[in-house]
């Protein structure tokens, strides 16, 4: 693990009560903590993949992350806040006391839908956020997750990372947004008014 204190703020978690999607990464990388963006780096293709999904009605970049909560009813939250060069730079306790965080703030937005950034943030978020022990969380498959009754509120879905290193997945997430912006009503216009 490499210890590191950055200069950067935290990004802001945009969430509230009544969302259609809560969109959820890992934490931030340096690109975006430095820009104060979500997925600012520019390898990320979260931004090109959700413009192509409709779930957005327009197309849309890291300039857009805090308007997606009333163009589009969709919020944007990580596991943990502390920006890091790789995920696995976070410790053990971070990555606990972040699902614990997370699945309070998620307990008290209630999205429709959830969308975990990757199957290691679905790992820690069942284990430490949910406390469910490793027989939940097989057989994996990406998608919408079916879990045991009264263990989240909402549909929680995982799709591949965003990260331009997991490329071999990009097709897969499309689809798996796609899939997501059929199973969530659309935002009505008035609505963001």
């Amino acid at each position: 693990m490499t210890e590191l204190s950055w200069p950067y703020p935290t990004l802001p978690h945009y969430l509230r009560a009544g969302l259609r999607v809560v969109l959820v990464g890992y934490n931030p990388g340096i690109d975006s903590a430095r820009a104060g963006r979500y997925y600012a780096r520019p390898g990320n293709r979260f931004w090109v993949h959700l413009s192509e999904s409709g779930l957005v009605p327009r197309k849309v970049g890291p300039a857009d992350d805090w308007l997606l909560m009333d163009l589009a009813g969709i919020g944007l939250t990580d596991l943990c806040p502390r920006p890091t060069l790789r995920a696995s730079d976070l410790t053990s306790d971070e990555l606990a006391v972040g699902a614990v965080r997370l699945a309070a703030e998620l307990a008290t937005a209630m999205p429709t839908a959830t969308v975990l950034n990757g199957r290691r943030l679905y790992d820690v978020f069942l284990r430490y956020g949910l406390g469910r022990g490793p027989r939940d969380l097989r057989p994996f498959q990406w998608g919408r997750q079916t879990l045991p009754a009264g263990t989240y509120p909402g549909q929680l879905w995982v799709v591949p990372s965003s990260s331009g290193l997991a490329s071999r997945w990009h097709s897969l997430r499309v689809q798996l947004l796609r899939e997501i912006a059929q199973a969530v009503p659309a935002i009505m216009p008035s609505a963001v008014e």
